[in-house]
């Protein structure tokens, strides 16, 4: 990676001041990309992280010939590096399945991410594959209440929801959260515990929220359901096969979705 990008400077000096003064992280960065590259097995993976790379090179003001630019120093370096170390590998069928890569994958998407905004569900669709976690709601901060340690920050979702997290102070001050950002709330589907609507119970839990159970999907020992509330926002419960069937959940039934303050992650994407 080092010959790759002494070659990118020398070829062209102006890219330089688009790289910090230490390239480890950056080449850090490569590696990983070219190794998701890879795994076409896996394109919706692929696509979400190369959309990203482009939406968040749009400050340096590219062009889709900036990513041709770089496929054509990386595939020489490539080259260059095989012919020398693994001759065996380095052939036609390899070398057109890395211009495949580039043409109908790498820069595509990259340019995609680079020329357009994208939309709210591009954006959670690639929260979802940084996480893993099964609920991300973008929202707007409209309360936050502090002390010397905690913070309590309200969310309002599109619909009206809201959404109640506790944070610490420091995560309040490191997330730079005032009245009026917009935020992400992340909550693990297994944080999310169920109920029936017409349930006796009162829960201590700052979050409570009712709607109608419209997917449920099983598996060897959990099963996934995910519940529409009335504003059209959705909440996925980690549950057991013993709770579904105790509990007789069904598509059409209706529940709520019930969750801890604490258990509520916040998070921000810069400019937003």
């Amino acid at each position: 990676m080092q010959t790759l990008y002494e070659r990118l400077f020398e070829q062209y000096p102006n890219y330089k001041s688009l790289f910090p003064e230490s390239m480890n992280r950056q080449m850090e960065k490569i590696v990983k990309t070219i190794a998701l590259v890879a795994r076409m097995d896996a394109p919706e993976i692929v696509h979400s992280r190369l959309l990203k790379l482009g939406y968040k090179h749009r400050q340096f003001n590219l062009k889709r010939e900036d990513f041709l630019n770089f496929k054509q120093l990386f595939l020489e370096v490539l080259g260059e590096y095989c012919n020398e170390y693994c001759p065996e590998l380095w052939n036609d069928g390899c070398v057109q399945a890395w211009h495949k890569a580039f043409d109908e994958q790498i820069i595509p998407y990259l340019t995609q991410g680079l020329e357009q905004k994208m939309t709210h569900s591009e954006k959670m669709r690639i929260i979802n594959m940084q996480t893993g976690a099964g609920n991300q709601l973008l929202g707007r901060v409209v309360s936050i209440k502090q002390d010397v340690l905690f913070a309590e920050v309200t969310l309002k979702l599109d619909g009206g929801d809201q959404i109640v997290a506790l944070i610490t102070a420091q995560a309040l001050s490191d997330l730079g959260l005032t009245e009026g950002r917009k935020a992400y709330a992340i909550i693990r589907n297994s944080d999310v515990m169920l109920a029936h609507a017409d349930t006796d119970l009162t829960f201590s839990t700052r979050n409570h929220f009712y709607g109608k159970v419209i997917k449920t999907q099983s598996g060897p020992i959990n099963a996934w359901v995910t519940l529409q509330l009335k504003s059209g926002n959705t909440f996925q419960a980690l549950v057991s096969q013993e709770t579904l069937t105790d509990l007789d959940i069904k598509e059409g039934e209706k529940m709520s979705a019930v969750f801890r303050a604490i258990d509520v992650i916040l998070a921000v994407e810069k400019g937003l």
